[in-house]
């Protein structure tokens, strides 16, 4: 199977007849970020309504307005006095109605009705879809218990606008790591078997796997051509209730210091893999239907002749040259230096050197500011919600205790207790590391909430227990 650039294509995307125009629109997208950033984003009740929606193939007939709301429970009441409306909307509002007048969360079918007004948090709530969801079945909430609902609760849910059925439209974005799907997959489908800890917590889920996958995405394409075999590399989070955080600790070098220069470049490789991905992949010459992954594509000319790899290599000098010259006006070519040959197929060198090149120009413009408005869709979210400044230590990803404590539940499931060490080994599948410090204030936290059962001092020998 060959694999050659479509450097008509290319040219024709990226705009290189007049300025060269940056993150082309292509059918299946990387990430949902523009270059255009907004401070209010995003807003992650709006974005699990919409995602709620979107895996039940469902929508909303029209906006959930708290004021029809209760009109419409209160026509189907016959009040013996006038005041008694009055009273009963008032009990309503307070149940079921908080100071934003949006519904209380109290049962999962009242995820459907929570409002999702911005674009933004919309196409959010698309990409996780897409690259979480990744072409399941629809699935909905069970709504079998609703009929041991209290009176008052069986009124509101008659009195709510019926969903209606909606299909999906073709997927928007790539799912450049499966993995991370499946593993979402199940970690989901389980909360759903508990009704009250889904509605409490099935955003916080959202959110983190949210998380997990961009960095991951971020990591891997920092690696270009290595061969991970989809492993997940997680990254070192510290614990809110450690008291010393300093710069020596493994967790500082190798947590959000490391993570925050692949994120920061996520831009560079959006724009080369839309690049690479404007290509034809076999005999045939058809066109790529999905998009390939760094890897996927070394994997590709690993497979090729000489003869067709030496192709390769003239339309990659092609669009070197002719994306240097493109830019020569502002770009500084010489400050770039010399880009070594990390690689040992000259094809693999020159998309590395092609690499180095849309990154330096970003860096070295006047491009630089939607390089960095990209990545501040990302990085505004970290702040909101991992995050935390450690003073001269600087910034650094903090677990709290409410999502120590959902994640521990999360894994455990319905075992009666599990393993400490199968614990951290969990964590690591889902993208999180632990120093041993860090560890052993975890433990030290266990320990005070009485989760802890120590069949020795081994750490083979303890277990963390279930908890409600």
């Amino acid at each position: 199977m060959s694999y050659h650039l479509n450097l008509e294509e290319v040219r024709k995307q990226f705009k290189f007849d007049s300025s060269i125009k940056h993150n082309p629109k292509i059918d299946l997208e990387f990430l949902p970020y523009t270059t255009k950033f907004k401070e209010t984003q995003y807003n992650f009740r709006e974005v699990t309504g919409e995602f709620m929606r979107l895996i039940g193939q469902k929508k909303l007939p029209e906006a959930v307005d708290a004021e029809k709301l209760l009109n419409t429970a209160l026509d189907a009441i016959n009040f013996n006095q006038p005041n008694q409306r009055g009273e009963f909307r008032q009990m309503m509002k307070t149940l079921f109605l908080d100071e934003n007048e949006q519904l209380y969360l109290f049962h999962p079918q009242t995820l459907y009705y929570i409002n999702t007004v911005e674009n933004d948090n919309k196409r959010l709530a698309l990409f996780l879809y897409n690259v979480l969801w990744n072409r399941q079945e629809a699935w909905s909430v069970d709504t079998s218990d609703q009929t041991d609902a209290d009176l008052m609760s069986k009124l509101l849910f008659r009195s709510l606008p019926a969903l209606m059925d909606a299909k999906v439209g073709s997927k928007n974005y790539a799912v450049m790591l499966p993995e991370i799907s499946e593993l979402f997959i199940q970690d989901f489908k389980w909360l759903a078997t508990k009704n009250e800890l889904f509605t409490q917590q099935v955003e916080k889920v959202i959110s983190y796997y949210y998380f997990f996958y961009v960095t991951q995405f971020a990591i891997r394409n920092e690696a270009l051509f290595q061969s991970n075999d989809n492993k997940i590399l997680p990254v070192y989070f510290t614990f809110e209730e450690e008291e010393r955080l300093s710069k020596t600790r493994v967790s500082y070098e190798y947590g959000w210091r490391s993570l925050e220069k692949s994120v920061g470049r996520i831009f560079s490789h959006v724009n080369l893999l839309k690049m690479l991905n404007f290509a034809n992949v076999s005999q045939e010459e058809e066109a790529l239907q999905v998009p390939l992954s760094y890897e996927e594509i070394a994997n590709h000319i690993q497979q090729m002749s000489q003869e067709e790899q030496q192709v390769l290599e003239k339309q990659l000098d092609q669009l070197i040259e002719d994306y240097g010259q493109k830019l020569s006006g502002d770009s500084r070519w010489a400050l770039m230096g010399t880009v070594p040959n990390r690689y040992e197929l000259p094809a693999l060198n020159k998309i590395y050197h092609l690499y180095r090149m849309i990154d330096h120009q970003f860096n070295q413009s006047g491009r630089s500011g939607p390089y960095k408005e990209y990545t501040k869709w990302f990085l505004h979210f970290c702040q909101k919600t991992f995050l935390k400044s450690r003073g001269r230590s600087g910034k650094m990803l903090i677990l709290d205790t409410d999502y120590l404590l959902f994640l521990t539940k999360l894994i455990i499931k319905d075992e009666d207790k599990i393993r400490l060490k199968r614990l951290v080994d969990e964590f690591e599948i889902r993208g999180i590391k632990f120093d041993r410090d860090t560890l052993a204030a975890i433990v030290d936290y266990f320990e005070k909430l009485n989760l802890l059962e120590k069949k020795s001092d081994s750490g083979d020998a303890i277990y963390v227990k279930a908890f409600l």
